[in-house]
């Protein structure tokens, strides 16, 4: 009897088995409807493994979501705001599904870690005023000594800077797992030394390396975050 249980035993093991993607990042190259129509699109898709069961997607010039990801036995795709069927994994190609349509993705090969060089005829203009840096901004590249000490939920994404306001908030930053309507801290004060004070989850000093042209840098630690202010 044990005998004729063991295969369903152990099916039942590998069934519930824990699921994970490699490190990796993919764009989006081809979307077609759920009848394999093709479909013309500008807001591509960027997908990103990371380690720890982490992701983090964006479509062109939209909002970064970062959290953790599941990947349960018939292939479903949990990044908890979304939900995709992987359809087809392989090192070159990704192919996701869901009501939608159909998403092909291959390997992003594109430079994230080069640093941002300012043409030699243009200085960074100090920042001192809030009121500089007012505006929606959206992380799009991130350097660090070591990528994979930095705390997810610390990770900064996005930020919304608002300006004075009576209730002493000059904006917000918004961490990892931060949702849209529920950013962790908020900024304080822009010391002279282009110092943002947050508090919030806790007290931040995040320092302001740049801020012109549609373009921020922030640096916290050794963490740099690089903001465009999209339209």
């Amino acid at each position: 009897m044990l005998l004729l249980l063991l295969p369903g035993l152990l099916w039942a093991k590998d069934k519930h088995k824990v699921i994970k993607m490699p490190v990796s990042r993919w764009k989006e190259v081809k979307r077609m409807k759920p009848d394999s129509t093709n479909v013309p699109f500008m807001d591509t898709l960027y997908i990103s493994f990371k380690r720890k069961d982490s992701f983090q997607y964006h479509n062109l010039n939209g909002f970064i979501y970062n959290g953790p990801y599941t990947i349960d036995e018939d292939s479903l795709l949990d990044f908890g705001t979304a939900r995709y069927k992987i359809a087809i994994k392989r090192p070159n190609v990704l192919v996701l599904t869901n009501d939608e349509g159909i998403f092909q993705l291959v390997p992003d090969l594109s430079d994230t870690v080069k640093l941002i060089v300012l043409d030699t005829a243009e200085k960074p203009i100090p920042v001192t005023s809030i009121d500089q840096m007012i505006g929606h901004w959206t992380v799009y590249k991130r350097t660090a000594k070591d990528m994979g000490s930095i705390d997810n939920e610390a990770n900064i994404t996005a930020a919304y800077i608002t300006g004075p306001s009576s209730d002493g908030k000059m904006g917000f930053i918004y961490g990892g797992l931060d949702a849209r309507n529920n950013p962790s801290w908020y900024i304080t004060k822009l010391g002279t030394d282009q110092v943002l004070e947050c508090d919030g989850k806790d007290k931040r000093l995040i320092k302001v390396d740049k801020c012109q042209k549609g373009e921020m840098i922030l640096e916290e630690k050794d963490v740099k975050y690089f903001f465009k202010q999209f339209k």
